[in-house]
């Protein structure tokens, strides 16, 4: 099983500056968030986009939930 180099968690709120930007063949670089207040920069190398972009495709379509109550046990991890 693989892992990511680093385990991270972060909420992207309305609003939230995003930008990417191309570094080297096959690699994109994300960066989610601001200098000033911190960033999240998410590389994906080859094909890793795409199965990123499939994933996020697919929770799109699913209804969408009350984001102003708490988790209360409610969410569900759906794994590709």
């Amino acid at each position: 099983m693989y892992a990511p180099t680093l385990d991270v968690y972060a909420k992207l709120n309305t609003g939230c500056p995003m930008s990417y930007e191309t570094n080297t063949a096959g690699e994109t670089e994300f960066t989610l968030g601001g200098g000033m207040n911190g960033a999240v920069v998410l590389t994906f190398t080859g094909d890793t986009l795409h199965d990123f972009l499939a994933v996020a495709t697919a929770a799109t379509a699913l209804p969408a939930s009350d984001e102003s109550s708490s988790d209360a046990g409610t969410s569900a991890h759906h794994a590709k």
